[in-house]
């Protein structure tokens, strides 16, 4: 049916963009999708580990362990809140945000090196689509 073999396509566009990602980063210790989630501290310093999560669509305990794996490589930090000291936002640390650098950078070669077959009229209904969908 055409419904399945849609959202098998866009399925098997996300596992290949992910596993090109986790191979090009591993060197920097991101693999495993680690640097899904340094890019989004990077881009939105000071958020809470539960905007994180809703961010990414991604459950809490994976998100803590892999939280506590770029705290560890010392690419973030977790800044306790001054009223309540349990609840701690995110920044990036110098080291993080260099390897963003290198990071967003590879992310940025690989779609426009996908999406270089599309006109920028295709690009706008191919995010329309994908938005009236999600």
């Amino acid at each position: 049916m055409l419904e399945y073999d849609i959202f098998r396509q866009m399925g098997a566009i996300s596992r290949r963009a992910m596993m090109m990602m986790n191979h090009e980063v591993q060197e920097f210790g991101l693999a495993n999708n680690l640097f899904l989630y340094l890019v989004r501290i990077v881009e939105h310093e000071g958020l809470t580990q539960s905007e994180l999560a809703t961010l990414i669509q991604i459950d809490k305990t994976t998100l803590s362990r892999a939280l506590k794996k770029l705290e560890d490589r010392g690419y973030i930090e977790k800044v306790a809140g001054e009223a309540n000291r349990n609840f701690k936002r995110l920044y990036p640390t110098e080291a993080g945000k260099m390897i963003y650098q290198k990071v967003i950078q590879i992310e940025h070669d690989d779609v426009f090196d996908k999406l270089a077959a599309l006109n920028s009229e295709e690009k706008e209904q191919l995010m329309a689509l994908l938005s009236k969908i999600n």
